[in-house]
């Protein structure tokens, strides 16, 4: 990578501030070094969240690599964050020069204010012949204010005029105390002199209005002159007598000595900047116009795309965005709001959340306006490469970073890229600021959906058991395929309002969690399971092509909810009521749904007090069944194991288990023939006696009856499967 020279400074959109930048920039080139530049917009000095997103940009102080710094330290009015960056700075480790302010931890480089202010304030005595000349200066017991004054002592006593300290005033390098100044001077609190000479451009210009404003002409009757030559103020009137280009003189001075620092060597080259002082209408000279005219394009040009901006659609339709994709094409299709000579870059930090202090390593770049085209392509880099590498340019340039936030939440940054002239809007940083509110707006979006789909989740989970609710299972159902056959198991916990009255609901609720466990410990196929109701459930399977496809999930639950049941010291098992069902050809599965429910329903209906005395026992029996198939099985032995006769015992199992006792025993028989014809490497005729039929051959005829293949057909195919 290039060497780069960092830049901290703030209020970049001043020309003040960018013709400082520019020169700076001109010099680093020359050097062979890139300018990055570290700035922000709002310059206060209070603690509001948006300041502090604001501030975040400095933090690329320790993110990126720089091989030296120039630290603008009085362009900060907020002395806290002022300290905090000399902090950084310092721990960084690198080369830094204090720009025109005193460091005890930095080389400075100040501007020769003492020199410069002697050579304004002798123009004032010797070309207009001022004998009583005020000093307006800044704050007492600063360098700043103190070399200005030295130099107008210094131009009084070359010149044989004495040197009066009731001459001197002490204001505030801003317009307030300028403003109350002239009023006093007007009133005759303070006595009129022939000329006042001022600390700055601020203060002279608005001296010049104060005055005017009481009936005082400038420069008929008191002459008045500025100091810095501020483009920020060109364009007032009068035109202001100032010494100008002090400050980008200075600038590229701390430059080269940075380079020494930081190569040990002197400058090969120095781009020329002549100091010296400009006149205008303010002391009575005709205004030195030369190099006006740049400035003049400069603010007629800001004045013409403040105008395009302000009659722009450009907030109204970011405010309509909806995703960043969107928000790139809006960007994309109002990128014409900025200067071509500046190519721009939009980069977000990586990841669903923004930080609120810091930038990502990886960073993507959501568009890029390069010599008047977008590419809104996403491109990731890494934050140390500045932009994506494919962007960097050939030749030194100037890279200039300002934050991307909404208050103190951290989007990333934006990149100006000047490889000439340092172009910046007046309106750059509202163009910013709307670009940061919409991807606010999105985030809140994308918050706003995340929560629905969060809700939407809950409300399709239930609570207790994180088994589906009933909304759940039919929104899952509506997914599934008409065209192939599903079943359905209903189970009902019978009695529950009962056992609630003799153990209390915790009893009920650890009956109904520890059930849900056995249910989805059994959902080995990714079957839907669902709690439909306070004890019921429900739980939807794919056919498997066997006469009685719930079948091999009703034995895993039956064997996990025996484990269950001993792990938590309930007892479960004999308080079920179960029912089943199969989709037909075009039957949507929420369809079985309801059926099942209305079949529960009928069924709890027509069970009167005396059959339903026996649910229990016929439940019990038949998971002796499925644990035993292999034994022999009778309507008759089995109504005998229950008490009642046989014709009123198939009755009641059918009645309850929705199937007749001879084809649940059968059903049994299969499932158990199923599992070791896929598990075992027993023969046909073993399979057969384990599974309660002695006659071999009659097994393989029902086998083939009920599965639609031979066993040895059906163990051939699964295996392939």
């Amino acid at each position: 990578m290039r060497k780069r020279i960092a830049f901290i400074t703030v209020n970049a959109e001043k020309l003040y501030q960018t013709s400082l930048i520019e020169a700076m920039a001109q010099q680093s080139a020359a050097l062979g070094y890139d300018l990055v530049v570290l700035t922000h917009f709002v310059n206060y000095d209070n603690e509001t969240d948006h300041l502090k997103g604001d501030e975040n940009i400095y933090t690329l102080i320790r993110q990126l690599s720089f091989d030296g710094a120039v630290f603008d330290s009085g362009s900060f009015y907020s002395r806290s964050l002022s300290k905090k960056l000399e902090d950084m700075l310092w721990e960084k480790g690198i080369p830094v020069i204090a720009l025109d302010y005193l460091s005890d931890r930095f080389e400075s480089c100040l501007q020769n204010n003492r020199e410069n202010f002697r050579k304004l304030t002798e123009h004032f005595i010797k070309v207009h012949g001022f004998r009583k000349i005020y000093c307006l200066s800044g704050p007492e017991g600063i360098i700043h204010s103190d070399q200005r004054i030295e130099g107008y002592r210094d131009a009084l006593e070359e010149n044989g005029l004495p040197f009066r300290q009731d001459y001197v005033f002490y204001g505030d390098f801003w317009v307030n105390y300028a403003n109350d100044f002239g009023a006093r001077i007007a009133e005759g609190k303070i006595e009129r002199p022939e000329a006042i000479v001022c600390g700055n451009d601020y203060m002279a210009l608005q001296l010049c209005l104060s005055l005017a404003e009481n009936g005082i002409n400038v420069p008929d009757d008191i002459a008045v002159g500025g100091y810095d030559g501020n483009p920020d103020v060109s364009s007032y009137q009068p035109s202001l007598t100032t010494f100008g280009n002090a400050f980008l003189e200075n600038g590229i001075e701390a430059i080269c000595r940075l380079h020494r620092l930081i190569s040990g060597e002197a400058p090969t080259q120095r781009i020329e900047v002549r100091p010296a002082v400009k006149t205008g209408a303010s002391c009575g000279c005709k205004a030195d116009t030369s190099g006006d005219a740049a400035i003049s394009e400069k603010m007629f040009a800001r004045d013409m795309s403040m105008s395009i901006f302000m009659h722009s659609n450009y907030s109204s339709m970011m405010n309509n965005v909806k995703n960043m994709d969107e928000c790139a094409i809006v960007l994309a299709q109002n990128a014409y709001l900025l200067d071509p000579r500046s190519d721009f870059f939009l980069l977000l930090c990586e990841g669903d959340d923004s930080a609120n202090s810091g930038y990502t390593k990886e960073m993507r770049c959501r568009i890029a306006y390069c010599r008047g085209m977008s590419d809104i392509t996403p491109r990731r880099f890494t934050l140390d490469r500045l932009i994506p590498p494919q962007e960097l340019s050939d030749e030194p340039a100037a890279y200039i970073f300002t934050p991307l936030h909404y208050l103190d939440r951290n989007f990333g940054c934006c990149v100006r890229r000047c490889t000439g002239a340092v172009i910046f809007e007046q309106y750059y940083g509202e163009f910013c600021q709307v670009a940061a509110n919409s991807i606010e707006r999105i985030r809140m979006l994308d918050y706003e959906r995340s929560l629905n789909e969060k809700i939407q989740r809950l409300s399709e989970r239930d609570i207790l058991t994180g088994l589906f609710s009933r909304k759940g299972l039919i929104s899952r159902t509506d997914t599934l395929s008409t065209d192939r056959p599903y079943y359905g198991v209903i189970y009902c916990i019978e009695d529950a309002e009962q056992l609630r009255g003799q153990y209390g609901s915790e009893h009920v609720r650890q009956i109904i969690v520890t059930f849900a466990q056995a249910v989805n410990l059994s959902c080995a196929r990714d079957e839907l399971a669902a709690r439909t109701g306070s004890d019921e459930f429900i739980i939807i399977g794919e056919c498997d092509g066997s006469e009685f496809p719930e079948q091999l999930f009703v034995n895993l639950l039956r064997s996990n909810l025996k484990m269950t049941e001993v792990q938590q010291n309930v007892s479960i098992s004999a308080k079920l009521r179960r029912l089943s069902a199969v989709t037909q050809s075009g039957t949507a599965p929420t369809d079985m749904i309801a059926q099942l429910e209305e079949r529960l329903e009928a069924a709890r209906s027509s069970s009167d007090g005396s059959s339903s005395a026996y649910l229990a026992k016929i439940r019990e029996l038949r998971c002796h069944v499925y644990e035993e198939p292999q034994l022999e099985w009778t309507a008759d032995n089995a109504s005998a194991k229950i008490g009642i006769s046989t014709s009123y015992f198939q009755h009641l199992y059918r009645q309850f288990l929705n199937i007749s006792f001879n084809a649940d025993v059968i059903s049994a028989r299969l499932a158990l023939a199923e599992r070791l014809l896929t598990s075992t490497a027993l023969s046909i005729g073993e399979i057969a006696e384990k599974c309660g039929y002695p006659d071999a051959s009659h097994f393989m005829k029902l086998f083939r009856r009920k599965k639609g293949m031979t066993a040895s057909e059906y163990r051939k195919d699964k295996k392939q499967a």
